[in-house]
């Protein structure tokens, strides 16, 4: 395969990527991945940190599918769709009630 070319999979070259994002970027576009807190859904607890990478509209709503960290003795890291009532953007200085 020669430099620049598309590749057989489909997939395209990491520079054609990082060029799309940085222009996106200028153009004041905001990125997709965001920090948040994750409310769990039995209301206990507090919020546990997590990563919104992609959103979705569903038929009770958005939604976004968040990698977040249940914190305990053994923390456990879970992917999932949340409902949006259940997020909250992550505030200055990494307090969940700062939202």
């Amino acid at each position: 395969m020669s430099g620049g070319q598309s590749r057989r999979n489909g997939q395209r070259p990491l520079h054609e990527l990082v060029r799309e994002r940085q222009a996106r970027r200028e153009a004041g576009e905001r990125p997709a991945v965001r920090h948040c807190w994750v409310r769990p859904a039995d209301g206990g607890a507090q919020p546990w940190p997590g990563i919104v990478v992609a959103w979705a509209r569903g038929p009770r709503g958005w939604r976004g599918r968040v990698v977040y960290v249940v914190p305990g003795p053994e923390p456990v890291v879970v992917e999932a769709w949340v409902e949006a009532v259940n997020l909250r953007a992550a505030g200055p200085g990494g307090d969940p009630s700062a939202g």
